[in-house]
């Protein structure tokens, strides 16, 4: 990426992901807690709410990369609060 003052460029991104769906259980209303991670071997990362949107929550670019290669691991509810409070 090149910045300077009037302008900014940006180069694509490119990268090998790995895709992980997150998922704790319910909230005591019964709304998902769950979310999609996409880890580049660059360093960089993504973290999208799942919410009702379903795998569409996800930008298409992403999608495509990962290409329905998603691990899923369940984690607590804490760790789910934690994680969409980072991002």
């Amino acid at each position: 990426m090149t910045t300077d003052t009037t302008t900014t460029t940006h180069t694509p991104h490119i990268f090998t992901a790995v895709g992980v769906h997150l998922c704790a259980p319910n909230d005591r209303n019964g709304n998902p807690q769950r979310a999609y991670m996409v880890l580049a071997d660059d360093g960089c990362h993504w973290v999208y709410d799942e919410g009702y949107h379903g795998i569409h929550a996800v930008p298409e670019h992403h999608r495509e990369r990962i290409a329905g290669r998603w691990t899923r691991i369940s984690i607590s509810r804490a760790e789910y609060r934690r994680i969409i409070s980072d991002k």
